[in-house]
């Protein structure tokens, strides 16, 4: 058994500096070369690193990446899921060639590259909304959120959170994304209301989402248990049934 490794900060931010000098040259190689002097060991998560998915053309493997993801870091804690050094070491490093077909900076404008890396391959800011765009961790934070040990399938919300988008891009980067109550009685809602989600399931979704947001404002939504949520969603059911269509796009800024 080993124990985690992680680049030191100072380290992190010199690579950063790095890319920025020196553009994006280094993310181009089939390897990222590093000094391992600089890599540390964090003695309270034992790991065997495990094989990821490699993506493939029409399919990212995000769910079952997930899995993998959770099962091995199924005792991290939430404090330690917010440790960038954690994740800079695994996006460089253990899962690189995963990164490469994942984020493949090489496809990338010229004049975009350093921004792209910098979003996905580094954790800019530590909030929500960068620690979704981060691609190791986002399997985690999603599994994290979404498993539910009380059921038959465990990842049966997690498999719903990968079917759209959306999810990933609205949802948990939003203001109620690390509320876990509220982002699974949201994915129960739709899987219970099938009928009502089956047309224009991603319009409907953004319309709920956006409900939600809307009574935030005056509903303590993480102090809620997940019954009390989904009553909250019930209220706009016949709305939500007359969505057919959006053309009003939600900013991440509006969830």
């Amino acid at each position: 058994m080993n124990y985690q490794n992680l680049f030191r900060s100072t380290y992190v931010e010199k690579l950063k500096s790095n890319l920025k000098s020196n553009g994006a040259e280094a993310y181009l190689s089939s390897s990222f070369e590093y000094e391992e002097k600089e890599v540390l060991e964090n003695t309270t998560i034992s790991i065997e690193y495990p094989q990821l998915i490699l993506p493939e053309a029409n399919n990212n493997h995000d769910f079952e990446n997930a899995k993998i993801i959770f099962d091995t870091y199924r005792d991290m804690t939430p404090v330690q899921a917010t440790d960038v050094r954690i994740w800079t070491y695994l996006a460089h490093i253990t899962y690189w060639e995963y990164m490469q077909k994942r984020r493949p900076v090489n496809e990338q404008p010229a004049d975009k590259r350093i921004s792209y890396i910098l979003q996905h391959y580094f954790i800019e800011n530590l909030n929500s909304k960068n620690l979704m765009r981060h691609d190791i961790s986002l399997l985690w934070w999603a599994a994290y959120l979404t498993y539910d040990p009380d059921r038959e399938n465990p990842y049966k919300l997690t498999e719903e959170l990968f079917s759209m988008l959306d999810y990933t891009r609205q949802l948990l980067p939003g203001t109620q994304g690390r509320n876990r109550n509220f982002v699974q009685a949201l994915l129960e809602f739709v899987i219970e209301n099938k009928e009502i989600f089956k047309n224009y399931k991603e319009s409907k979704v953004r319309f709920l989402m956006r409900k939600a947001n809307y009574v935030s404002g005056y509903k303590n939504f993480p102090a809620l248990p997940k019954g009390a949520i989904k009553t909250v969603f019930r209220q706009y059911i016949n709305d939500i049934e007359k969505v057919q269509n959006s053309d009003d796009e939600i900013s991440n800024d509006d969830i």
